[in-house]
């Protein structure tokens, strides 16, 4: 007997003595942790909007990294229930269950029987690959007996609920509950915590979308362990059990901002790398405010669908081919994205140049070229205020006479067939005399023509430049009909400068970043310029008021019912191929564009001018909008002076003229004499002085019948 306890002892030692030779050969390479710092957890970047609210994560593995008192209780009762109900009686291996596996994987020859401690998962996920073989488990459990010296057991559970997978590319509790219920942790029910602790055992045969009934009954299962675990009452878990799975609708969580994601992804790359960015678990707030958003991708889809509607594009039919052909383009596979027609828009704040709202196509997993901030395209006539803004610059008052009649350019250096340019109106007709804000007004071509023939084109262009244009624009007449090109939010920040008093703020994306800490990374810091004097901003947005008042953009009030005081400009190119409109408010310009990719057109008058296609989708986002950024009235400056004058004639009007309006002016430029084209006459009870340089045409010129009902442009 004695022999035979010696030799036990002998053989428990040299058992031992192997083992312990085994654990230390096998953990030679294997970590040494000793606190959260050797811990690396892939975690995503998570974008926010203006008010916090979750707008799009980046993520090689989708992880949100939680406090363990940010961990329901549920479901870490629920987890130790179902993975290792002595969890808190162990030291990292449970010999209970290792003796009980080893056992069946003799038998069976083979690693098959699973005794993880909820401290081995956490070893497997965070150092080991996944593979069953004899040596990973002995270096789990080297790495569980060191990761239990290094961490308390709250600890491990808190690492272990931030790693674990449970399916769908979610890891982690947090990633996890926002995937399958559409909640945050910290809202989550028992029967969910219970749901989403069943789901790490095996998260492919235990998904709730592919195979619900046999995540129910998993479900159940662990409701019934934590009775047994004695963490839950059994009259609340037969009640639990009668619930069904508490799971969000698949496609619930639809992405609103996708274009505008990316450009933020793109700006974070050049700072951080375009690979850290998937793994450093930044916060970046970004200045996008998500109610609009949604709101205008609503609206820019509707109205799309209504012009499809109305011209019937062959492409509906699935026959893109025959509207190529119709214009002899290329064949569709060497566009970029299939052919449709598309949108752009952007909202920006013009105190802040803050971007609210970005659309840069109708579906980015279509085509992630971005037609808002990547696209240069013609402007049409919405480059028109660049050059009335020169003028008014210059001295020019609203009230000066350009005359609307034919007339013809020499182009210098122009081949002989292109010698010669004779701009033409939109209706083809002409008008005669018309005051710079008719003209401005109602989008006349030919006169704005002539004016940007009297200012020259290069102080058009220095000014359009100042205010954000980045682009070359050619120093051409044609620049009156916006034969250069731009970008949409280029052409949106420059309006948003007449908003600003007239100064000029970069646009941007992003406010602030921090890192997985909170610790700020960078902030932003504004740049602006005065790119033009306050007085002429306010006089070209007063222009510009009556041209959404009563000029092309006047369907926003009339037919779409916007009231807030505004200022906008449509915009049309040949044949129908870009539709524009730029309008703003004091505390919001939104641009908005619609085209096809290629130079198709959109329609005819119906649907493919800058107030039939463009403007529509403008006004219905500024009534979004109008609650949030209020409705107030654009500042008057000092030493502007109002007076009502006949917008035929620009002169002071009488009772008689039909169209009087409001008009403003420097002191010592306004009109003196009273209007003479309309019948009766009135003196002026407190004249102002004329000033020396007062315009006028001919006044013979002017006719009663010049009064254009109609007459418009692009």
């Amino acid at each position: 007997m004695k022999y035979f306890a010696l030799a036990f002892m002998i053989t428990a030692l040299l058992l031992a003595a192997l083992f312990f030779a085994i654990m230390t050969s096998l953990g030679e390479d294997l970590a040494s942790p000793h606190g959260h710092h050797d811990i690396n957890q892939s975690v995503s970047t998570r974008l926010l909007d203006a008010d916090g609210r979750l707008v799009d994560e980046l993520f090689v593995e989708d992880r949100v990294l939680l406090a363990f008192t940010q961990i329901p209780a549920d479901f870490l009762n629920a987890i130790i229930a179902i993975e290792d109900r002595r969890f808190y009686r162990h030291w990292g291996l449970d010999p209970v269950r290792v003796l009980r596996a080893a056992q069946r994987d003799i038998v069976q020859l083979e690693v098959r029987e699973g005794a993880s401690t909820i401290t081995q998962q956490l070893a497997r996920n965070l150092f080991l690959h996944h593979r069953r073989t004899w040596k990973r488990k002995i270096q789990e459990a080297v790495l569980a007996l060191r990761i239990e010296r290094a961490f308390s057991k709250d600890e491990i559970l808190e690492l272990y609920s931030n790693q674990i997978y449970f399916g769908e590319g979610a890891y982690g509790i947090e990633a996890a509950a926002r995937r399958f219920c559409g909640a945050g942790a910290s809202d989550l029910t028992t029967d969910q915590c219970a749901m989403l602790a069943g789901m790490v055992g095996n998260p492919a045969a235990f998904s709730p979308r592919r195979h619900p009934e046999t995540c129910l009954r998993r479900r159940n299962l662990v409701l019934h362990a934590m009775v047994t675990n004695g963490s839950l009452d059994p009259s609340t878990s037969d009640s639990l059990m009668q619930l069904p799975l508490g799971l969000k609708a698949e496609g619930a969580d639809s992405q609103y901002g996708a274009y505008f994601t990316e450009a933020v992804r793109r700006e974070l790359a050049g700072t951080y790398g375009s690979t850290n960015i998937y793994h450093l678990g930044l916060t970046v707030e970004t200045t996008l405010d998500l109610d609009l958003q949604k709101a205008a991708e609503r609206i820019v889809e509707d109205h799309l669908r209504h012009i499809e509607s109305v011209n019937n594009y062959p492409y509906l039919q699935g026959r893109p081919d025959l509207l190529l052909r119709r214009y002899g383009l290329p064949a569709q596979d060497s566009l970029k994205a299939p052919l449709r027609l598309q949108a752009a828009l952007v909202a920006i704040e013009p105190a802040t140049g803050a971007v609210r709202a970005l659309i840069g196509g109708r579906d980015f997993t279509e085509s992630e070229f971005n037609r808002a901030v990547q696209a240069p395209r013609q402007p049409a006539s919405a480059f028109k205020p660049f050059i009335y803004a020169e003028a008014i610059r210059r001295g020019y008052r609203t009230n000066h006479l350009l005359l609307d009649a034919p007339v013809e350019f020499n182009i210098r250096g122009a081949t002989p067939a292109n010698a010669i340019w004779r701009p033409k109106n939109f209706d083809q007709g002409y008008l005669g005399p018309v005051t710079m804000r008719y003209a401005l007004m109602k989008s006349i071509n030919v006169p704005t023509a002539r004016l940007l023939a009297e200012l020259k084109p290069r102080p058009v262009t220095e000014l359009a430049h100042r205010l954000g244009i980045s682009g070359p624009l050619p120093e051409v007449l044609s620049l009156a009909t916006g034969t250069g090109e731009a970008r949409l939010i280029e052409l949106t920040s420059a309006y948003s400068a007449f908003a600003n008093h007239g100064i000029r703020v970069e646009p941007y994306f992003i406010t602030s970043v921090l890192d997985q800490r909170g610790h700020q990374l960078q902030a932003h810091e504004m740049h602006s310029e005065q790119a033009l004097d306050e007085r002429t901003s306010y006089i070209i947005t007063h222009m510009l008021q009556s041209a959404l008042d009563r000029g092309t953009g006047h369907t926003a009030r009339s037919v779409y019912g916007f009231r807030a005081p505004a200022a906008g400009k449509t915009g049309t190119n040949d044949d129908y191929t870009d539709a524009w409109y730029i309008g703003y408010t004091p505390n919001l310009a939104v641009g908005v564009w619609v085209g096809f990719d290629v130079k198709i057109p959109i329609g005819d008058a119906r649907t493919g001018t800058g107030s039939a296609a463009a403007l529509p989708i403008w006004a219905q986002v500024m009534n979004a909008a109008a609650e949030r950024y209020g409705t107030p009235d654009f500042a008057v400056p000092e030493r502007i002076v109002k007076v009502t004058t006949c917008l035929e004639t620009g002169l002071l009007a009488t009772p008689s003229c039909p169209h009087p309006i409001e008009d403003v002016y420097l002191p010592g430029t306004a009109p003196t004499q009273y209007c003479h084209a309309h019948g009766a006459q009135a003196s002026p009870s407190d004249p102002i002085a004329p000033s020396d340089d007062f315009h006028q045409l001919d006044r013979d010129m002017l006719r009663r019948d010049a009064w254009p009902g109609t007459a418009g442009g692009r």
